[in-house]
C-alpha cells in the first residue's frame, strides 16, 4: 500500500530530521491519522535500505502486537523484546516493551550501543524518568517520538527531549476522507467544583463519588439508545467498580455489555476487546485501559462518564471513534463529563509547542437545548436546526490571551486555523511584525469560513 500524500510529506519532512542529524525529532498526528503506517513504512523501511539497526519502542502489548504486524505487512520481520522474548542479536529491527529493556538494559548495554535509531511510540510519556534514563542509554542514536498528543497532563514540556517537530495534519483537515466525522451530544454535565485536584487532574475517590451513579448511567444509556442504539461504543469510566456497574446497567437495558480492568487476564481482556470489533457486545466498559492505542475502527460510539481536566486524556478518548470503517458515515459520542464545553470538540484545534507544552486556549461551543448537541458556533444546531441569532457573540477572540513570544514560535498558517475574529488577526500579525495585505487576506479568508458556517 502507497501513503497517503500527507504520510509521505511527513515521512520526508522526518527523514530530512534524521539526515541533518538532529537528535530528538517529534511526529504529531491526530488517532486514526496513521502513524504507525507512516514511520514504518516512509522512515523505518527507509533507515533499514541503509542498514540502520532500530528499535520501536512500546509501552504496552497491545502496541507491540500492532508494530509488530504493521512492520510484517511492508516485509520487515522484526525481532520482539519482551518479558516472553530475548533480544536475537542477528535482527535489523526490533520491537521492544520499554519495561523489558529497563529490566535488562544492564546486560544489554552492549547492543544499546549499536542501534541507531529508536522509534518512541505514544511518546508523550518519553520525558518520565524513567523512559528519558532508558533513552539516554541510546548514545549513538537518533531518537523519533510519536504522538497524537505532543502535550502532557502534568505540563512538563517535551522540549526536554525533542528538538524539532514534524507536524501533521489536524483532526479537521483530515475529516472526512481519512478520519470519521464526530457528533457530541451532551444530556448533562456534572458540576467538578467539589472534586480536589490530585496531579493535575481531578481525584479519583472524589470524583467515582460523584460519577459512580445510576442516575447518570442511566441517563447515558437512554441517550445511546436514541442516538446510536446497537452501535459498538466504548464506555469510559472513573473506577473498576464504575465500570462493572455501568456493565450491569446497560445489560439491564438489554445491551450486551463487558467491563474491563487490570484486574483481568491477558486472554479475558483480549477476547473482551475482540468481542466488542466482531459485534458480539454493543458496550465496552473501561477503566484506563483503552485510552490510547486500541485500535477498533468498527466503534462508533464513546459514552463518556468520566470527566478530566487532562486535555491529553480527553482528546485520546475521543479519538476512540474517529477511524473510518466500511458502511461507518458517523460516530456518536455521548458526552456526559463536560469535555467538549472544557477541552473543544474532538475536530478542535489545539495550539502546542515543545518548550511550553499546550497552550491553554478558549475553545467556544454551543449546546442545543432542544436537542443537547454541542457544536462549534453557527447561526443554527446542525441536528434539530434550532436558530441561534446571537451565534456570533460567542466567537469571541481564541488567542487573545497567548503572548506574542509563544505565537512568534509558531508558523502562520498553524496558527490561522485558531483565528476567529479580527482581532486574534491582528495579534498575529503584531506578534510576527506581518505586512497590511497579510491582515486584508486573512480576514477575506475569515469571512469566508463564517459564510461557510451560516450556509450549512
Amino acid at each position: 500500500m502507497k501513503l497517503r500524500p500527507y504520510q509521505q510529506k511527513n515521512a520526508d519532512e522526518i527523514l530530512a530530521c534524521l539526515a541533518r542529524g538532529v537528535r530528538g525529532t517529534l511526529y504529531a498526528l491526530p488517532t486514526a491519522g496513521g502513524k504507525t503506517a507512516t514511520v514504518v513504512r516512509g522512515v523505518i523501511r527507509e533507515v533499514v535500505n541503509l542498514g540502520w539497526p532500530t528499535v520501536f519502542l512500546v509501552h504496552r502489548r497491545e502496541l507491540l502486537h500492532q508494530a509488530v504486524r504493521t512492520l510484517a505487512r511492508v516485509g520487515i520481520q522484526a525481532s520482539v523484546v519482551d518479558q516472553d522474548h530475548d533480544l536475537d542479536p542477528l535482527a535489523l529491527v526490533h520491537v521492544c516493551s520499554i519495561d523489558t529493556l529497563k529490566a535488562r538494559k544492564k546486560r544489554l548495554a552492549g547492543w544499546l550501543l549499536t542501534i541507531k535509531l529508536v522509534v518512541v511510540d505514544e511518546a508523550h510519556h518519553a520525558v518520565a524518568a524513567g523512559w528519558q534514563a532508558l533513552l539516554e542509554d541510546f548514545t549513538n542514536a537518533l531518537i523519533l517520538g510519536v504522538t497524537a498528543t505532543p502535550y502532557r497532563g502534568d505540563g512538563k514540556p517535551l522540549g526536554v527531549l525533542f528538538n524539532e517537530a514534524v507536524r501533521g495534519p489536524s483532526v479537521a483537515e483530515l475529516t472526512p476522507r481519512w478520519l470519521c466525522p464526530a457528533e457530541v451530544w451532551e444530556p448533562w454535565s456534572p458540576d467538578t467544583s467539589g472534586v480536589p485536584i490530585s496531579r493535575g487532574d481531578f481525584a479519583v475517590g472524589e470524583l467515582d463519588r460523584l460519577m459512580n451513579n445510576d442516575k447518570i448511567t442511566k441517563m447515558a444509556m437512554n441517550a445511546y439508545a436514541a442516538r446510536m442504539p446497537g452501535e459498538p461504543a466504548i464506555v469510559f469510566c472513573v473506577s473498576i467498580a464504575h465500570a462493572r456497574r455501568a456493565a450491569a446497567i446497560s445489560a439491564a437495558y438489554g445491551w450486551r455489555a463487558i467491563a474491563v480492568d487490570g484486574e483481568m487476564s491477558d486472554t479475558d481482556r483480549d477476547s473482551a476487546i475482540d468481542g466488542l470489533a466482531s459485534g458480539y457486545y454493543q458496550h465496552l466498559m473501561s477503566c484506563q485501559l483503552v485510552n490510547e492505542g486500541t485500535d477498533i475502527p468498527v466503534v462508533s460510539g464513546a459514552i463518556n462518564l468520566r470527566p478530566t481536566k487532562s486535555t491529553q486524556l480527553k482528546k485520546q478518548q475521543d479519538g476512540r471513534v474517529l477511524r473510518t470503517h466500511f458502511g461507518k458515515t458517523r460516530s456518536c459520542i455521548i458526552d456526559m463529563a463536560g469535555g467538549a464545553n472544557l477541552h473543544g470538540l474532538p475536530d478542535a484545534d489545539l495550539l502546542w509547542t515543545l518548550e511550553d507544552g499546550l497552550i491553554p486556549i478558549r475553545h467556544r461551543t454551543i449546546r442545543c437545548p432542544k436537542c443537547h448537541r454541542r457544536f462549534e458556533p453557527g447561526p443554527f444546531c446542525p441536528s434539530c436546526s434550532m436558530a441561534f441569532p446571537h451565534w456570533r457573540q460567542t466567537t469571541l477572540p481564541v488567542l487573545a490571551g497567548v503572548s506574542e513570544h509563544i505565537l512568534r514560535k509558531l508558523p502562520t498558517q498553524e496558527l490561522e486555523r485558531f483565528v476567529a475574529s479580527e482581532i486574534d488577526i491582528r495579534h498575529i500579525a503584531r506578534a510576527k511584525g506581518l505586512a497590511n495585505s497579510w491582515i486584508y487576506h486573512a480576514s477575506q479568508r475569515l469571512r469566508e469560513r463564517q459564510n461557510e458556517r451560516r450556509r450549512a
